[in-house]
């Protein structure tokens, strides 16, 4: 699943905000989610260690094997790429079999930059693993949608 959104500030205005550790924490209390974030930056890096607890509606079948209050430990690395960024992030899902993927890019536009994102998840549960990764997909792309509405709105 991928999700993309222009925006009408720099590259480097927006990276600027999203490798905030002050906004990653108010952003996600907006979305109804404990958050803890840390941000290392080093030569040719940067990296984001969110800890994210939250709370979600779960179709009956999922409601059966997962609790719907779950803790998500998320890391998110950016790399320079010429006047762009590009990064990847994995986040783990405490104590159940489901781990979700992504590669992101934020690049120049004419209107100001365009930030990008591709999720992939993977389930490791019998029988029901394929439905799983289609719900938390969903699940995770609407999530994305909303945090850069917020980004937007925060601009």
């Amino acid at each position: 699943m991928a999700v993309s959104q222009e925006f009408s500030v720099s590259v480097d205005k927006l990276y600027e905000l999203l490798t905030d550790p002050d906004f990653l924490v108010e952003r996600s209390t907006a979305m109804g989610e404990d958050c803890e974030a840390e941000v290392e930056e080093y030569d040719d890096e940067t990296v984001i260690k969110m800890k994210r607890v939250v709370t979600r509606d779960l179709p009956a079948f999922l409601a059966k094997l997962f609790n719907p209050q779950q803790t998500i430990n998320m890391t998110e690395t950016w790399r320079r790429d010429g006047d762009a960024w590009e990064g990847d992030f994995e986040m783990v899902v405490e104590g159940q079999p489901v781990t979700i993927g992504g590669k992101f890019t934020l690049k120049p536009s004419k209107k100001g930059c365009v930030y990008s994102v591709s999720h992939t998840c993977k389930a490791k549960i019998p029988l029901v693993g394929g439905k799983v990764e289609k719900f938390v997909l969903g699940q995770t792309g609407d999530g994305a949608v909303a945090e850069l509405e917020f980004a937007e709105r925060s601009l």
